[in-house]
C-alpha cells in the first residue's frame, strides 16, 4: 500500500499525505452518495433529494447512478401514463 501511495505522489507531484487526504475525501464522499442511492432505491427519498443531499445535479446524480449499475424501474407503461394524465 505504502509503494501505491508513493507511485501516486509521484504521478500527481505531490507528498504521500496529501494523496491520504485526497483518497479519504473521495471514500467519504462515494460512501455519502451511495447511502442516499440507498435511500432513494427505497423510495425514502426523491431523486431531486437524493441529488441535493449530495452536492448533485439531477443530471450528475442520474450519471452517478449508472455509474454504480442502477437500473431504473420506470417503464414504457409509466411514462404512457403520464403522457395520458398530462393530456387530460
Amino acid at each position: 500500500m505504502v509503494k501505491d501511495l508513493n507511485q501516486i505522489a509521484d504521478e500527481e507531484h505531490v507528498d504521500r499525505t496529501t494523496v491520504i487526504i485526497k483518497l479519504i475525501a473521495e471514500s467519504i464522499q462515494n460512501y455519502k452518495r451511495d447511502m442516499v442511492l440507498r435511500k432513494y432505491e427505497q423510495s425514502k427519498i426523491s431523486i431531486s433529494k437524493a441529488a441535493k443531499d449530495t452536492g448533485l445535479t439531477v443530471g450528475e446524480i442520474e450519471e452517478y447512478m449508472v455509474k454504480k449499475g442502477y437500473r431504473s424501474t420506470y417503464s414504457t407503461a409509466d411514462m404512457e401514463r403520464e403522457i395520458e394524465l398530462l393530456k387530460a
